[in-house]
């Protein structure tokens, strides 16, 4: 003889209605768990000059404004010919403005230069990237 239970149709409507309440709501919050953390990282949003620019004198600073927080003491801009040697690197917290670094630039003969970035976000992820600008012959 066996131990078998009766389930009636009704309550295996309810079960399944459960099961998917709580999947479904599964699925949400990690949907927003991995939507809030994407957004935390510290994306370049602007910089100057920008990329793809073409400027008609040599920059005295590159500025980079991210989308999150910055730990400067951590993070580092290179200013680079397409070769990859290093002309100039650094970086400066700007003093009120947690998102933004400058780096001093030297001065730059007409021609394509790099600025590469490595960033510690205030959430603790590290970004890095790159662009180009043009210093157009005068």
């Amino acid at each position: 003889m066996t131990n078998a239970v009766k389930t009636s149709p009704m309550g295996a409507r309810r079960r399944a209605g459960f099961n998917f309440a709580v999947v479904g709501a599964l699925a949400v919050v990690l949907l927003i768990a991995g939507a809030t953390s994407a957004f935390a990282h510290s994306f370049l949003v602007d910089a100057t000059p920008s990329s793809k620019e073409h400027v008609a004198a040599s920059p005295k600073t590159i500025k980079l404004r991210f989308g999150g927080g910055v730990e400067p003491p951590y993070s580092k801009i290179t200013i680079e010919t397409p070769d990859g040697k290093i002309l100039g690197e650094g970086n400066t917290g700007v003093p009120g403005k947690p998102r933004e670094l400058t780096a001093n630039s030297p001065d730059l003969a007409p021609g394509k230069y790099i600025v590469r970035y490595r960033v510690l976000s205030s959430d603790g992820h590290i970004v890095e990237g790159n662009y180009e600008f043009t210093v157009d012959a005068k």
